[in-house]
């Protein structure tokens, strides 16, 4: 721990890369009120350096944080706290500051670099029970100082007028950051709100549908019909009498006579079958010199007839 005067800035090495910015000023307010903090990413690879700068609001709870929090363990590592005397105006770390590795029993490693140069973002918050997402951004930056609240529109502005498509990249990843901005204009006061709610009303307005160019006319150009052909007669045959035969004359052909119309010959009806009880009275009128010649079983049946209607039977 450094010895030379101290200020209301300190250093804060060793941070774990899974600890939020957010985390870090909570833990360190128990020294006292923290203004603001400022977290150190690499230009190169966009990731953090594991170190930042904390401002407090006096001397004296800049020195309490320094005296309590140095060594104290977090995520598996020591924090390093010191006093900072360039101001946290620049991102060197004090000299002889050894940066821990990180350690692997926290299970969380450091993000990669995005492609379009921003740093990683730190991992949201959950929000408390019985708020919603704007309340709660609401409600930390009602927490802030007017200082730190203009600090952190002055860094937004930077980054729009110095390079637009890193901010729009950034709004896009955190979404909730265009709330707390136009939040941070309303608490500030830098805003009409008449002017913040026609900026809403635009934005939840469905784009206007583009107006489709009706298909271009095809225009045919009027084609005449072609000339009626004229009639060509045909050519006149030459009629060509029909020979006559040597030693022959002509004889008319003797008119032919009607005959009168006869009608068809009537024809008889087909015969009718003999009827069931035609058949029988033939059955029992069958001699007996018939019926022996009939086979056993035909025999046997008219026999049965006879004997059941009473005619005669020969023997």
């Amino acid at each position: 721990m450094s010895s030379d005067k101290p200020g209301r800035v300190v250093f804060i090495g060793n941070i774990p890369y899974g600890l939020t910015e957010e985390q870090i000023i909570h833990i360190f307010s128990t020294a006292g009120q923290v203004l603001s903090f400022r977290l150190v990413y690499d230009s190169d690879t966009g990731r953090p350096k594991g170190f930042g700068f904390a401002e407090f609001a006096d001397t004296d709870a800049a020195a309490s944080a320094v005296r309590n929090l140095d060594k104290h363990q977090i995520m598996g590592r020591e924090l390093r706290v010191d006093f900072s005397h360039v101001g946290g105006k620049d991102d060197a770390a004090p000299a002889g500051y050894q940066p821990q590795p990180p350690q692997p029993s926290n299970g969380y490693a450091p993000p990669p670099a995005t492609s379009n140069g921003l740093p990683p973002l730190p991992p949201g918050a959950d929000v408390p029970p019985g708020l919603t997402c704007p309340d709660a951004i609401s409600k930390t930056l009602s927490t802030l100082p007017v200082p730190q609240l203009l600090d952190i529109l002055s860094q937004m502005k930077n980054l729009v007028m110095g390079d637009p498509n890193k901010a729009t990249e950034l709004l896009k990843q955190a979404p909730q950051l265009s709330y707390a901005i136009f939040q941070a204009l309303l608490l500030m006061g830098l805003v009409d709100t008449s002017v913040l709610a026609s900026v809403v009303e635009q934005a939840s307005q469905p784009p206007p549908q583009p107006v489709q160019a009706p298909p271009p006319r095809t225009i045919t150009t009027y084609q005449p019909p072609p000339p009626p052909q004229l009639y060509q007669p045909p050519p006149p045959q030459s009629f060509q009498p029909y020979p006559q035969l040597q030693g022959q004359t002509h004889v008319a052909t003797p008119p032919i006579y009607q005959q009168p119309y006869q009608p068809p010959p009537v024809q008889a009806p087909p015969p009718q079958p003999p009827s069931q009880e035609e058949l029988l009275k033939q059955v029992l009128a069958m001699p007996q010199s018939e019926v022996d010649r009939l086979p056993p079983a035909e025999r046997q049946q008219i026999m049965a007839l006879k004997q059941q209607f009473g005619a005669p039977m020969g023997y």
